[in-house]
């Protein structure tokens, strides 16, 4: 049971050692476990089923042996586990519901942390941070605003969707109070951050091999089509996550391997197509480098685009061209058309503003409530449909609470890897608000899983630098006491302040 052992000194008499309850608990578990599995195989004849189980044991009881393994097979599963459809939900099922394994993790290494905080003597559902009142606000007015279209019987509103976009919310917060609870101090920090590269390398390699193969590329696992939206919401987070740990990288080789993995999520990113995608990147990285001061950056990024013309691809080059169209859309500039033309998508992603618009002469505080009147092309424009202005604040509040809260943990952490998680956070919070114009963004699970992953790391650094600090503050007071207290004795006894 070398997994139970630890450093147990300071443990007083009559107490129990710790590894001597834990090691029991395990042993039983894992006999309950087996007599369990070899029940239910009998009951459903279903060999899938019965693995499922048997893997969703393990993690749980690995959760309970060290938290921080269970989150590694979080991170793994986030971006590499499979969708499995089961079945239509609305009014005329028209909406899938897609089963994912991680769905079902994030639940299950939940309880585990908490089991595991439970045999620690600690009570606590979130690590204290200025997001938690963002999430609670946001969240509370999406609960509101729910049953009131459930009361109302609004119409065109399937309470079934809105159970499920609900449950899909929590599980993003979950997993920010989950991480935030079981990772406390750098080095797990480390070892998070490289599980997470690791599973973007493999992401990054599948996308390349994928680029001729489908007209855009898209992450692996997906069911219904592809999604290359999502692919470069993703990439975006890796490469803001990388440039800000390349800013303050103390080595060449770090460095290096930084600017390797940017280039290596780059190449798939300019082949998603995606047009929202490739604008929260620019702005992402000139938030890296202003912040950051790394004006190299700005003139990366520039010199890049002054020669797209020549170096992107020409599906790259004609996915911007085809914006702009003469036999496209006319946009309607104050209830007159111009001369401007866009194709469908973008137009699609202006006239939601007049369902915006409209909405708000119905329900302007609380909207329709969650998933009414499905939108897809604009995260704001869903959010004040859905919520109304009461929701378009609480979503507004969160994302200020997030964009101060990374900027004070960049500000206040002293290590570089702190430093260059928390402004990567930043940046990616920026990338995603302007990512968000275009589509869904705070909605996606493989976007928002890996960001609100990371977005609890770096509320763990933030709290380790103002521990760090309360820390020097209390050495420099109790180091002024020390000299006073000498001060005064030697004031006392001259004498001996001579001898």
């Amino acid at each position: 049971m070398a997994w139970f052992q630890r450093s147990e000194r300071g443990i007083g008499r009559g107490e129990v050692a710790e590894s001597q309850i834990e090691a029991p608990f395990f042993a039983v578990f894992m006999v309950f476990c087996a007599v369990g599995l070899f029940l239910f195989h009998i009951y459903v004849q279903n060999p899938s089923y019965t693995i499922a189980l048997a893997i969703s044991m393990l993690v749980f009881g690995i959760t309970i042996i060290k938290v921080e393994y269970g989150i590694y097979v979080l991170v793994i599963a986030m971006l590499l586990s499979p969708e499995i459809s089961t079945g239509n939900v609305g009014a005329n099922n028209e909406r899938d519901v897609n089963l994912r394994y991680d769905d079902i993790l994030i639940i299950i290494i939940f309880l585990g942390v908490m089991v595991k905080l439970a045999f620690e003597g600690k009570v606590q559902l979130w690590r204290p941070n200025p997001i938690n009142f963002g999430i609670f606000a946001y969240y509370s007015v999406c609960i509101i605003s729910t049953l009131e279209a459930l009361r109302l019987s609004v119409p065109a509103w399937d309470k079934s969707v809105a159970f499920f976009v609900m449950l899909k919310m929590m599980e993003f917060y979950l997993i920010f109070f989950m991480v935030g609870l079981a990772i406390t101090d750098m080095k797990e920090v480390k070892r998070q951050l490289t599980v997470f590269f690791a599973v973007s390398i493999i992401v990054c390699i599948y996308a390349i091999m994928s680029i001729g193969t489908l007209d855009r590329v898209s992450a692996p696992f997906e069911t219904g089509g592809t999604e290359p939206n999502t692919l470069g919401g993703y990439l975006m987070i890796i490469m803001c996550i990388a440039g800000g740990l390349f800013v303050y990288a103390p080595t060449f080789r770090k460095k290096l391997f930084f600017t390797a993995l940017t280039v290596t999520a780059l190449i798939p990113f300019i082949m998603t197509l995606s047009r929202a995608s490739y604008l929260s990147l620019i702005v992402a990285f000139i938030a890296i480098a202003l912040v950051g001061r790394k004006f190299i950056i700005v003139l990366t990024v520039a010199v890049i685009l002054l020669a797209s013309p020549i170096i992107m691809p020409q599906d790259v080059k004609d996915r911007i061209n085809y914006t702009f169209l003469p036999s496209g859309e006319p946009v309607q500039v104050a209830g007159y058309e111009s001369s401007i033309k866009l194709d469908k998508s973008t137009h699609e992603r202006i006239y939601v503003w007049q369902k915006v618009r409209y909405n708000l002469t119905i329900w302007p505080w609380l909207g329709g409530g969650i998933s009414w009147d499905t939108v897809l092309d604009s995260q704001y424009a869903r959010v004040i449909i859905e919520t109304g202005i009461l929701g378009m604040t609480g979503f507004s509040l969160m994302l200020i609470l997030i964009l101060r809260t990374t900027r004070q943990a960049h500000i206040w952490s002293r290590y570089w890897m702190a430093k260059g998680l928390a402004l990567g956070m930043f940046a990616t919070t920026l990338g995603l608000m302007v990512h968000g114009l275009g589509t869904i963004s705070f909605l996606i699970v493989r976007i928002m899983g890996p960001f609100w992953f990371l977005l609890a790391l770096t509320v763990v650094v933030r709290e380790i630098a103002l521990r760090d600090y309360y820390q020097q503050l209390e050495a420099y007071h109790q180091d002024q006491k020390e000299q006073k207290e000498a001060r005064i004795q030697s004031e006392l006894n001259p004498s001996q302040s001579l001898s």
